[in-house]
């Protein structure tokens, strides 16, 4: 689909929403859903999904969102794994559901959001109530992990979002990243509750989303580091849209590089553009506001009010300021657990009530963040430890490459090598030897990538959030799908 042919925006009508989600509500109620059961659902970005939603939480259960965008398989195992006591699914994604069962073997209900007539009437919703959520995780290192964010967690989380980006009934909140993931889906509920207007696109189109942008007059939008990249490709006066409404342009995710953030403040003008790191277990971790990254080059940001974050080594023991380590944070929006293949929820490793979710980094003693890599990421190359992520950041910052996933790749006298993937910027990929000496530039010698392959931007293994798919890479690399670079 191009974007002359992608869906326009869509105004969320609160008085629709409360009359869906009551006939909805009423509908899983019949069939036994009740206070803590999970209630999957499987629908794209409407006003469905939303309506789906308030359901589950006036009902008090656990709402499991699965990402639509997964094949057939994908959804039988979490479906297999969440046991939900109900599926709610819309006629567009219902070709994806198996014949899905619970544990005990008995077919688990399904409801149709689309054939749920809304009710004649129903008083307003609740939205101060956020409700808990089972988060499947992207799986970028195995099956998908189901964390357990209970309403206390995710109610927290929400106050956050609303203090940090003021959030408040005057805002039009735009969306354009898919609901079931984890920071739109929580965007959307802290926004709403705030008392601000919603508009919905039913996905993402460069051109698409800056008509509505201006459409609207949108003052709040989030999207992730790729949605930020695709809006940069247009052309310069397909950017010349008034965007003078805009008051927040978030972004997170992924790491995403200094150059690209001037870019993008450039773009839209100072004092817009704020960044956040965090996870679905911990909820927001640290925050850049607008200006800071150019105050602090490389960092994610401090904590906010009511978050702590620490570095420690492989000991356990706190490290000083410069010195990189584990990042552990502990605040009132942290994950209840995963849930087990048991059914049984298994609680995070703590250090003094902090949790990981293995990331590598470095605080200042300002206590401003910068990020290394993902723990399980780490090449060692000739007993060096070297960062992925601190790679591709540099060669993304190359005006012939539109994106990079790095990786280690087996060598028998170094043990790893660092091995790069470019999905090149135009139709003429730049040369290895160009790559090498400009990352040599910013770079020490041990982490520069020794084998490079290509692919196109299409191609590139990156998850929905963003992230770098490096185990798929590295898979694609062995199999020989990717041609050398030159």
């Amino acid at each position: 689909m191009t974007d002359d042919d992608a869906p326009g925006p869509v105004w969320l009508d609160d008085g629709a929403t409360a009359r869906h989600a009551a006939a909805i509500a009423a509908r899983l109620a019949a069939i036994g859903v009740g206070a803590g059961d999970t209630v999957a659902l499987l629908a794209g970005n409407h006003g469905g999904f939303v309506a789906a939603r308030d359901a589950v939480t006036a009902l008090g259960a656990v709402l499991a969102p699965i990402n639509a965008r997964l094949a057939g398989p994908e959804v039988a195992w979490i479906l297999g794994h969440a046991r939900p006591r109900a599926l709610v699914v819309d006629r567009a994604h219902a070709e994806l559901v198996p014949p899905p069962s619970s544990a005990s073997g008995a077919p688990v209900p399904l409801v149709v959001v689309d054939d749920v007539a809304a009710a004649a009437s129903a008083g307003a919703v609740d939205l101060t109530r956020i409700g808990a959520t089972l988060l499947y995780t992207s799986g970028t290192t195995g099956r998908p992990k189901g964390c357990l964010r209970l309403e206390p967690a995710e109610a927290a989380r929400a106050a956050e979002l609303q203090s940090t980006y003021a959030l408040a009934a005057g805002d039009v909140h735009l969306v354009g990243c898919p609901l079931a993931h984890s920071a739109p889906g929580m965007f959307l509920r802290a926004a709403r509750a705030a008392g601000a207007r919603t508009v919905l696109l039913e996905r993402f189109r460069p051109r698409a989303f800056l008509d509505a942008a201006v459409a609207t007059r949108a003052t709040v939008f989030f999207l992730v580091p790729t949605q930020w990249h695709r809006l940069l490709e247009l052309p310069a006066a397909e950017r010349g849209h008034d965007l003078g409404a805009v008051r927040a342009a978030i972004v997170a995710g992924a790491p995403i590089a200094a150059a690209i953030k001037d870019r993008i403040s450039a773009w839209l003008g100072p004092g817009k553009l704020w960044e956040f790191y965090g996870s679905s277990e911990t909820g927001t971790i640290t925050v850049a506001a607008p200006g800071d990254h150019d105050r602090h080059p490389g960092s994610v940001g401090r904590s906010p009010a009511g978050v702590s974050v620490r570095v420690v080594d492989e000991r356990g023991a706190p490290v000083g300021p410069g010195v990189d380590g584990e990042v552990f944070v502990r605040s009132a929006a942290l994950m209840a657990g995963y849930l087990g293949d048991d059914g049984q929820l298994a609680r995070p490793d703590q250090h003094d009530g902090h949790v990981s979710v293995g990331d590598l980094g470095r605080l200042d003693d300002g206590g401003w963040l910068t990020l290394v890599d993902r723990k399980h990421d780490t090449i060692i190359s000739g007993g060096a430890n070297v960062y992925p992520a601190e790679v591709e950041r540099v060669l993304a910052e190359h005006a012939a490459v539109a994106g990079a996933v790095v990786f280690g790749t087996p060598d028998a006298e170094w043990g790893q090598v660092v091995t790069a993937l470019i999905a090149p910027r135009g139709s003429a990929p730049p040369l290895a030897a160009e790559l090498t000496a400009f990352a040599r530039r910013q770079l020490a010698g041990y982490k520069l990538p020794r084998r490079w392959a290509t692919c196109t931007v299409a191609e590139l293994p990156i998850g929905g959030s963003g992230k770098a798919l490096r185990r798929a890479a590295r898979d694609g690399f062995a199999a020989g799908r990717y041609p050398p670079l030159p």
